[in-house]
């Protein structure tokens, strides 16, 4: 929330807010603002929602590697041939493929069990084996003898039907490809089975890639409405990052003509508006407009993945959308040595995960025929007794408002109640709440059990809160997180006033849907933006009523820009105070904010200097009535009369 340079401000006429505060205000929620990348924008909030509110999902890896037993990479670890590896497939042995089991029906009733509201599955891993059955020639699928099954479609009725989220996991790498290691066919990376450096291998990358728009085509148009793809292995040869072999995979919107490892028309669609080939993440969004997918093509992703089993530590993850991954059972993939998690590690994940606003994934391995072993399920749904009790502080929660102390204990908040989440390292059995700004406590208790708990509330609004029992008791008490609620007479955080109030405008590029409704609509994906390039132009919203204003938040359409401005307040939409000058200022932060005190009915931003070549265009225009706190940068103060200014930070 970076905010801007403040000069000649006048001062507006000072009113009482609503409420008085009794401490330290706190924070607003932290905006998302969807980036631009590669031609595509990250979906809007109101898209993604679903991922940020469900807070358990859950991911199964299962696919031939589940028949040796020994984990998902497999092949590459045993360098395994692509030959010899088929053989897991096609010969009776105890290491085939059998899917003998396979009832994903059990698999969404584990899941609700764990109280997970999505899930994912390993579409195609690494090892290139698609669980449906494709339609590219070089393609490896269970569509073949001697399975000739499509586990796909199967899974996705399943999940659909239990009411969950419907995820799949696609990896465009496949080792059954030397091209992989060696796409110009001029520098064969380090692999497992001694592929070196030759000019065909390039074309074999080609073919490669042709599948690899081919399958995703087929999973994308042939199974009804995924709700989340899970890329994973966008890297060459496991080398680098994602990113940086985007120009193989072309993950964008569109691909380049003169790409050197051209897509068959065969296997090739185009965007309906200009022609032009689609990239991978054009090609999704065509068929599936509200998915919403990880970073690991290459393309920026809609949403962050930590992945792997270290405890989440740090700050927030404020202003985007994370998530995540973990494994239970040793390995990815089924592996018949490893042991399975014990509950008060994953528990440690997943809570330093949900007070830091991250959603979990957590994974199960099926063994070859596709049962979940006794001991990975026993641990899932153990994970599900405690949702089951504790599932209202951390379902459409948000991780805070305060950041949590790493060990010892964190928050997670959803409109008038927040929850402090005690974990093992944190011994007491009484806890004290940083302040809560200007709300009042109407009760606090054990979310296990229900019981009310004492409490107090100091001069400077803290919370105080003794009696907290932390003793397991037949596993309906759990220590590894004793969740405490304290309920507010207001929401947690400030919320904004303005959204759905009515507004106008100087003017409006209707012809775009951009008018000034959009400014207040709460999406950061949507926008008001004036009908050509002048200043002068403003944004003016009418709250229906006076009211007690602590001051505004926005977001402007670019990031990077200088666009400024002068904020007004008035009561009666004829005699107007200033209440922000920012005509000025040198910022370029795309989310601005000033702080006032001030009563008003309607508030009017005008703009009145623009950038070369933008027009007057804001994403957001955030009003608030209850104190707040926000990083407002170094401001500059400037004395009209004398010229003479002063930087301050935080001011």
């Amino acid at each position: 929330m970076a905010a801007t340079t403040v000069a000649a401000v006048v001062a507006p006429v000072v009113a009482t807010p609503a409420y008085a505060a009794a401490g330290q205000p706190l924070p607003l929620p932290p905006l998302r603002i969807p980036k631009l990348d590669m031609g595509v924008e990250q979906q809007p909030d109101e898209k993604i929602q679903w991922l940020r509110d469900a807070k358990l999902g859950m991911f199964i890896h299962w696919g031939v590697y589940s028949g040796p037993a020994k984990g998902e990479w497999y092949m590459e670890n045993a360098a395994v041939t692509p030959e010899n590896y088929r053989t897991y497939v096609t010969d009776t042995t105890g290491e085939q493929f059998t899917a003998t089991a396979y009832k994903p029906a059990d698999w969404a009733r584990l899941a609700q069990d764990m109280g997970a509201k999505y899930t994912v599955l390993t579409a195609r891993h690494h090892e290139g084996f698609a669980l449906w059955p494709s339609t590219h020639p070089g393609a490896w699928h269970a569509g073949q003898a001697p399975l000739r099954r499509d586990f796909i479609s199967q899974y996705v009725a399943a999940v659909r039907d239990a009411g969950l989220k419907v995820g799949l996991y696609f990896s465009p790498l496949s080792w059954r490809y030397p091209g992989y290691y060696d796409v110009t066919g001029t520098n064969c990376l380090p692999n497992a089975w001694g592929y070196v450096t030759d000019p065909a291998h390039k074309e074999n990358a080609r073919v490669m890639k042709n599948e690899v728009y081919q399958q995703v085509r087929e999973l994308v148009t042939q199974y009804g409405k995924i709700d989340d793809l899970w890329w994973d292995g966008g890297w060459l040869g496991q080398q680098g990052s994602d990113a940086d072999a985007a120009f193989f995979w072309e993950p964008g919107k569109f691909r380049d003509t003169s790409n050197e490892w051209p897509v068959d028309s065969a296997y090739s669609e185009t965007d309906p508006a200009t022609g032009r080939a689609l990239g991978l993440t054009g090609l999704v969004r065509k068929h599936q407009p509200d998915i919403v997918t990880t970073l690991r093509s290459g393309w920026i992703g809609d949403y962050t993945s930590e992945e792997g089993s270290s405890v989440p530590t740090g700050p927030i993850r404020a202003g985007r959308v994370a998530e995540k991954c973990f494994t239970i059972c040793g390995t990815w993939g089924y592996n018949s040595g490893a042991s399975v998690m014990s509950f008060g590690t994953a528990m440690n994940i997943l809570v330093n995960a949900w007070v830091r606003d991250i959603t979990c994934l957590v994974n199960v391995g099926p063994d070859r025929t596709g049962a979940v072993p006794t001991a990975q399920a026993d641990l899932v749904r153990r994970i599900g007794s405690f949702m089951t009790t504790c599932g209202q502080a951390v379902y459409g929660t948000r991780g805070g408002p305060w950041n949590p102390v790493d060990g010892q204990y964190g928050f997670t908040y959803k409109d008038k109640t927040f929850y402090i989440h005690l974990l093992p390292g944190y011994s007491g059995t009484s806890f004290t709440t940083p302040p809560i700004g200007d709300a009042r406590v109407t009760r606090v208790f054990d979310v296990t059990s229900g019981a009310n708990l004492p409490h107090s509330m100091d001069g400077n609004g803290r919370v105080t809160v003794t009696g907290i029992n932390r003793t397991r008791i037949n596993r309906t008490r759990i220590p590894e997180d004793s969740v405490v609620a304290v309920m507010l007479d207001r929401t947690v955080r400030p919320t904004d006033i303005a959204v759905g109030k009515t507004a106008t405008a100087s003017s409006e590029e209707a012809s775009q849907g951009n008018t000034a409704a959009k400014a207040i609509d709460g999406s950061t994906a949507t926008r008001w933006c004036a009908n050509n390039g002048n200043t002068g132009q403003w944004l003016k919203v009418d709250l229906g009523a006076p009211a007690s204003l602590t001051g505004t938040r926005i977001a402007w359409e670019s990031d990077g820009a200088n666009y400024r401005y002068r904020i007004e307040g008035s009561t009666d939409n004829a005699e107007w105070t200033t209440l922000a000058d920012h005509t000025d200022t040198t910022s370029t932060s795309q989310v601005q904010v000033a702080l006032f005190s001030a009563r008003a009915r309607y508030v009017r931003v005008t703009v009145t200097g623009l950038p070369a070549g933008a027009w007057a265009s804001l994403r957001n225009l955030e009003i608030y009535d209850r104190p707040f706190t926000a990083d407002l940068g170094t401001s500059r103060l400037v004395n009209r009369k004398s010229d003479k200014f002063m930087e301050v930070s935080g001011a």
